[in-house]
């Protein structure tokens, strides 16, 4: 069975794809499902920084090797209308592969 792929009437958008090194870890009782992981913003130079609770990531942004199509199934699987409509294109990424460094607020008054 073939499944038409089609371009959305929207036209292309182009995505970047955020890949983390390592490991994400949240207390037993959460789950990350649906909620907020940090803040994603770029630097004065063009610099990827996360921030992730009290933890901050410096990142790269990289190129991919082949582009990755973002695609959204449209209409029933078996019915004769059921297709996948490309929405957006991914060609860079945005790679965090270093160990995150505390956020220390040096004007906090030390309680001893």
């Amino acid at each position: 069975m073939q499944i038409p792929v089609q371009v959305s009437k929207d036209g292309l958008k182009e995505w970047m794809m955020v890949e983390l090194q390592g490991e994400l870890r949240c207390l037993p009782h959460i789950t990350m499902g649906g909620r907020l992981l940090g803040d994603l913003l770029f630097n004065k130079q063009g610099v990827p920084v996360l921030l992730i609770g009290h933890h901050i990531l410096h990142g790269a942004v990289q190129d991919l090797s082949k582009p990755v199509a973002v695609m959204k199934k449209v209409g029933d699987r078996e019915g004769p209308e059921a297709h996948y409509s490309v929405t957006a294109v991914v060609h860079k990424k945005v790679l965090f592969k270093n160990r995150p460094k505390p956020i220390v607020n040096a004007g906090a008054p030390r309680l001893i």
